[in-house]
């Protein structure tokens, strides 16, 4: 799923947003911030997603960055971002383990 999403820490602080593609099945959010700033990486603590749609995910303080420089695209940053108990969730519903 492709969408525009708001991420914010646990204070409610508005961390990034921009484009966002989400792999639910995989329990992974790649996000392409608006504006590139080291406030994704520093943050501690659980981070929420919210997407415009109004769906909402919990992710972990674990991040990746990557820079991307794709043709026809502009240059910039993509985040990694990994969601709170999907192994789990993906188990309890008869996943691969």
């Amino acid at each position: 799923m492709d969408a525009f999403g708001k991420l914010y820490n646990e204070a409610g602080e508005i961390v990034a947003e921009g484009n966002c593609q989400v792999d639910a099945e995989k329990g992974i959010v790649t996000m392409r911030p608006l504006i590139d700033s080291p406030l994704i990486s520093r943050q501690t603590g659980l981070l929420r997603l919210e997407l415009e749609d109004g769906s909402e995910f919990t992710l972990t303080d674990r991040v990746i960055r990557f820079r991307l420089n794709v043709p026809g695209k502009p240059a910039g940053a993509a985040y990694r971002l990994y969601m709170v108990g999907w192994e789990a969730n993906r188990r309890a519903a008869g996943g691969e383990q």
